[in-house]
């Protein structure tokens, strides 16, 4: 098991710390400034730790230990809730719709739709979520172009770049100066209508740029079911794996 420790952005490992109920738990730490330790499980694999600066090693592993029961009840329960599983058999969201991956060995990656299931032609099946995640950033890119697109009729501005990423806590990023659009990977799995939400949000901030009553009042001036997409946002986070 590794552990691996962020300070002042040099990146260590160290070998000896392990959670006996969760072995194969990856744990991530990062220094920061706060005045508690906070312990969160970004996705079934992974404990992230924050901790203020000049905290040890061993009083942040106390502190694991202490809340072992909590963490692994957390962890199991992730791995109920996603749905999502990038093996021959398996499957994955797209547009809101789970479709089925099936495998075949093949000496090129390829990755077709076809008649709703997902053919994926690899070396070996290792080689799937590689082979699945670049058709899906392909897919996206597609998608977040019409999407931002009609937005930028609408409200009559101008994206000059998209950027598509995995990102851990936003759904979006904006940078209104530059006219960049920063979009998750992860909205290529919902429905369209979530990514239209979350693309409008990052655009009005060309126009606001943080969350006043005059953002929200032009969020629903363009969109005034938003509220509900937001609460389906949050729905769709825990049907999608990382």
């Amino acid at each position: 098991m590794g552990f691996w420790q962020w300070v002042r952005g040099e990146k260590r490992k160290t070998q000896n710390l392990s959670l006996s109920t969760l072995p194969n738990l990856t744990i991530t730490l990062e220094y920061k400034a706060i005045k508690h330790i906070v312990l969160r499980i970004k996705e079934p694999s992974c404990l992230h730790i924050s901790a203020p600066f000049g905290v040890s090693i061993e009083e942040i592993m106390e502190v694991v230990r202490k809340r072992e029961k909590w963490i692994a009840s957390k962890h199991n329960s992730l791995l109920k809730v996603s749905e999502e599983s990038y093996k021959s058999g398996g499957a994955i969201y797209h547009l809101g719709e789970k479709k089925q991956i099936d495998f075949y060995p093949s000496s090129r990656c390829s990755v077709k739709m076809q008649e709703g299931v997902l053919r994926v032609g690899a070396r070996s099946e290792e080689q799937i979520k590689q082979s699945v995640l670049k058709w899906q950033k392909a897919e996206a890119y597609g998608v977040y172009t019409e999407v931002l697109g009609m937005w930028e009729k609408r409200l009559g501005v101008q994206i000059s770049h998209l950027s598509i990423k995995k990102m851990t806590s936003r759904w979006g990023s904006c940078n209104p100066t530059k006219g960049y659009i920063n979009l998750n990977l992860a909205l290529i799995k919902m429905p369209k209508e979530l990514i239209e939400y979350v693309a409008l949000h990052e655009m009005i901030h060309f126009f606001h740029f943080n969350h006043s009553k005059s953002f929200y009042a032009m969020m629903s001036q363009y969109l005034p079911e938003w509220k509900q997409r937001e609460v389906l946002l949050r729905e769709w986070r825990r049907k999608i794996s990382s």
